[in-house]
């Protein structure tokens, strides 16, 4: 055979290299497609890996800033809570959820994160002083960064079409629906839920004052004093005379309260016995003789605590969160409140903390002072007077006689049908300010309630009638207008009232008409009246009271979309 040379090609070889040469490109490019791929994954792999390793709460306290609001996390109810679920830092920094670009947004809050890096290594925040002095400014861009993105890192647990309105609390309810009416997210209302409170050094809540247009028929009120604690001057809301929310319990079962004699009052002992029950008080004759109570509906009112609680605290942002929706949208306070009327009256008798300014309002908290006291207000008329029955069981004597000669004393204030500016909204809370004795601005100690802009003439005053237990006491019919008046009521108004065992039972009788007494509204049918009250229980005295929220009444006229609405129906 004839040995061929190293590179001499053999019809073989030039076969496969002819065959190579047919070989479609598609081939390579399908390499290339899977190389691309596979490399993507290990890229798109190493980068995740990196993202979700820096996403550890562990490796956020590496950095020793990031432990102060770690602790402050610790002590909320996103960290801890019956259900056993729990998030740490990046579940609300670096939200992720299973949306296509969502990786981008992953990335951006990374670069946004770099930042507090950068403050760490720089020593911006290294201390816990620098760190509160850039506290707000780091929050601040924080809510921004959240309210673009819809609230997202909230929106990944909590969603509005899944709550169960029926397990949440009035105000918590009425939030919501408003908020999914007006296209709010979370981060709009829930600012300071994680770490320290800071959203109330807002600079422009410091400006915002609480205003709206006044009633031809009313005067304007003037400016309102400082509010508690904080440096903005709200002015007390005027506003016209609207309905805002529903219907009343079943009638009644127990019996009114019959007298006919005058006696002394109850002893002061701490429980009287049920089987010797306490005569009645009465005060300007028989009340209420004809009227069947069983027939009349009961509509059970918390009465609560206020402490120092003024209209001035209430109407002020910074304070109080709703303002803006008390405001704009004429919500009464009772709306949101009247459920959870007792926690709050717990939590001021306790002297703890309250509002979205932790406002202090019971600086010396009464010794046995009970935070509630549950009462049911019965209300009907005759077509020529209308009657008022409260029932109530008193808490437990403190033995503090601030007023010895009245256990009790129960006073009613509502205003002419809309005659009084913010009245639908506040009841007879426009009557009390920061500055009337005892409460924090007090500088006379001889002070009480009053109204700004009041005027007689126009209507802009609350009526007032007041039952007082004490032997000899008579009742009390008188006006709120510039000052407290405690008599010139011309309504035939009569009171009366009996303890029997542990619990109280108080009718008030007045005529519908005004009757030309100075300081007294005419109650007719066509007209909503708002209205609030207020027990002085234990022989209390001043603020140390129980108050109700506003609520409003009208004749035969039913609203069974107001919640704190009660229709006067005729017996």
């Amino acid at each position: 055979m004839t040995e061929k040379s190293p590179g001499e090609s053999t019809p073989e070889a030039k076969v496969g290299f002819l065959a190579r040469l047919k070989r479609p490109p598609q081939c390579s490019m399908a390499r290339m497609i899977v190389i691309g791929v596979l490399g993507g994954i290990v890229i798109w792999g190493g980068l995740n890996t990196g993202m979700e390793y820096t996403n550890r709460t562990e490796f956020c306290l590496s950095c020793h800033t990031m432990k102060t609001p770690y602790e402050e996390l610790k002590k909320t109810v996103h960290y801890s809570n019956r259900t056993g679920t729990s998030v740490g830092c990046a579940d609300c920094h670096v939200a992720s959820s299973k949306e296509p670009f969502d990786y981008a947004r992953k990335m951006t809050q990374k670069v946004f994160a770099s930042k507090d890096v950068i403050g760490e290594i720089l020593g911006t925040i290294d201390t816990p002083e620098k760190y509160e002095a850039h506290r707000l400014t780091m929050a601040k861009r924080v809510w921004a960064q959240m309210k673009a993105a819809d609230s997202k890192e909230c929106r990944n647990c909590h969603k509005f079409d899944k709550m169960d309105t029926t397990k949440q609390k009035d105000r918590s309810v009425v939030k919501h629906e408003g908020a999914m009416q007006d296209g709010k997210t979370c981060i709009d209302c829930h600012k300071g839920i994680a770490h320290k409170p800071v959203h109330h050094l807002l600079e422009d809540d410091a400006s915002k004052t609480a205003t709206m247009d006044t009633p031809a028929a009313a005067t304007s009120p003037p400016s309102a004093p400082a509010a508690i604690d904080r440096t903005a001057a709200p002015t007390p809301i005027p506003g016209s005379a609207t309905a805002d929310v529903s219907g009343t319990k079943a009638p009644a079962t127990t019996a009114a309260a019959s007298t006919v004699t005058q006696v002394a009052a109850p002893p002061a002992e701490t429980k009287p016995s049920k089987a010797e029950p306490t005569a009645p008080v009465r005060s300007g004759g028989s009340v209420a003789a004809g009227i069947d109570w069983s027939k009349v509906p009961s509509r059970p009112i918390k009465l609560f605590y206020p402490g120092q609680a003024s209209l001035e605290w209430v109407m002020n942002k910074a304070d109080h969160s709703s303002v803006t929706d008390i405001i704009e949208k004429k919500r009464a306070c009772a709306r949101c409140h009247s459920g959870d009327a007792n926690e709050i009256g717990n939590a001021i008798v306790a002297g703890k903390p309250v509002g979205v300014s932790k406002s202090i309002l019971e600086p010396s908290p009464p010794a046995g002072k009970v935070g509630f006291i549950p009462v049911d207000l019965q209300i009907a008329h005759d077509g020529n007077k209308i009657y008022f029955r409260y029932e109530w069981v008193p808490p437990k004597n403190t033995g503090n006689k601030a007023d010895p000669k009245n256990e009790v004393k129960l006073t009613l204030m509502f205003d002419g049908g809309g005659t009084v500016p913010g009245a639908e909204i506040n009841g007879c809370w426009n009557t009390c300010h920061t500055d009337l004795r005892t409460m924090k601005d007090a500088t006379d100690d001889k002070k009480t309630k009053y109204l700004k802009g009041a005027d007689l003439a126009s209507g802009n005053f609350m009526d007032l009638l007041q039952f007082r237990s004490g032997k000899g006491e008579k009742p009390v019919d008188g006006w709120v207008g510039n000052s407290r008046t405690m008599d010139g009521g011309k309504t035939q108004f009569k009171a009366e009232g009996k303890k029997e065992g542990n619990k109280w039972v108080v009718v008030m009788e007045r005529t519908l008409a005004a009757a030309g007494g100075k300081g007294d509204h005419a109650i007719a049918p066509e007209k909503i009246y708002y209205f609030g009250f207020a027990i002085h229980e234990d022989f209390s005295n001043a603020r140390y009271h129980y108050v109700s929220l506003g609520y409003q009444f009208g004749l035969d006229k039913d609203d069974p979309a107001t919640k704190n609405y009660i229709n006067v129906q005729k017996q």
